[in-house]
């Protein structure tokens, strides 16, 4: 199940995975309007995934958390049903604590959340295998770009973020003197600056394993899903976590373990950046450690878990 989110549409569309959205809500850590709104969205959500699953009759549930998954486990619970809940991040978030309370089995990508008893299992974050099927040839072809000058990707989660952007404009001719630079702005967050050495795109769907594939470099935010995409790459990369999120101690669990450099307020991003690719040996010492983190077996470990269940 998805919510009713155009971009929840939008990923799931071409997959030929079968899927209904329904009604969600989720809690606002400050002021709005919406607080008192979105709880009868969670409520008729809860509905809606209830008459789904006395249809479908399922025999597990497995939900990758998130404010849109809560109705679908209460219901699911309910029903009696066998659930299996996975947390990406380092810090579980506020629907995935109520519904860990749920669960059958609670997956985790990061050590810090397993506790005593068989119910927590360390599995890593499960990856999309195609992520590494990328054409170079393809990947140049997007970009309009050539080989010789090292290609630096530059993202800031599915929605953009002003603030990397900003960075990027302020610094542009010392980033695109050194590097190629390929730019996942967001909808809308676009900057008005021209290079050959630099293209820009709103998103990237079913082209980004060709950009990873001609990648040297990556600048971006520590979404747990995307670091343990740079993992299972291993990709050099700088991380800009969004501040007082759970994020912040992603991007942390990384850097302790040298597989990625964290950005700071007193910090040059460009200087970040070249100081890195002029860095071979600190480039090799982060592919090992990236490597490690990743482990490449989190998909068929939570697949031997659904089975076994």
């Amino acid at each position: 199940m998805a919510s009713r989110s155009k971009l929840d549409k939008e990923l799931l569309k071409g997959t030929g995975i079968s899927f209904k959205q329904i009604f969600s809500g989720k809690w606002r850590r400050y002021f709005s309007w919406q607080n008192f709104i979105d709880p009868f969205f969670v409520v008729l959500g809860f509905f809606q995934s209830l008459g789904i699953l006395i249809r479908f009759r399922p025999h597990v549930i497995f939900s990758k958390g998130g404010y849109v998954s809560l109705p679908v486990v209460m219901a699911a619970f309910l029903l009696r049903q066998k659930i299996i809940l996975h947390e990406s991040d380092s810090r579980m978030g506020m629907a995935n604590r109520i519904a860990s309370k749920l669960a059958s089995t609670v997956c985790v990508a990061f050590p810090n959340l397993l506790k005593k008893g068989n119910k927590y299992r360390m599995t890593g974050n499960p990856i999309r295998p195609e992520i590494a099927t990328g054409s170079a040839n393809k990947g140049y072809k997007i970009t309009g770009f050539k080989k010789g000058l090292p290609v630096l990707l530059v993202w800031g989660g599915s929605q953009g973020a002003a603030e990397i952007n900003e960075m990027i404009a302020d610094d542009f001719a010392n980033f695109t003197h050194a590097f190629q630079i390929i730019h996942i702005t967001g909808k809308g967050k676009s900057i008005e600056k021209k290079s050959a050495n630099y293209v820009h795109f709103s998103y990237l769907n079913e082209e980004l394993k060709h950009i990873y594939a001609i990648t040297d470099l990556v600048i971006g935010r520590a979404g747990a899903n995307s670091l343990y995409e740079l993992a299972y790459l291993q990709k050099p990369n700088i991380i800009i976590p969004l501040s007082n999120t759970d994020q912040l101690s992603n991007a942390r669990y990384f850097e302790e373990r040298g597989a990625g450099i964290v950005y700071k307020d007193t910090d040059r991003l460009f200087d970040l950046a070249y100081d890195l690719w002029q860095n071979n040996a600190l480039q090799e010492e982060m592919k090992k450690s990236l490597n490690q983190i990743s482990g490449g077996g989190a998909n068929q470990e939570i697949v031997k878990i659904i089975l076994d269940l």
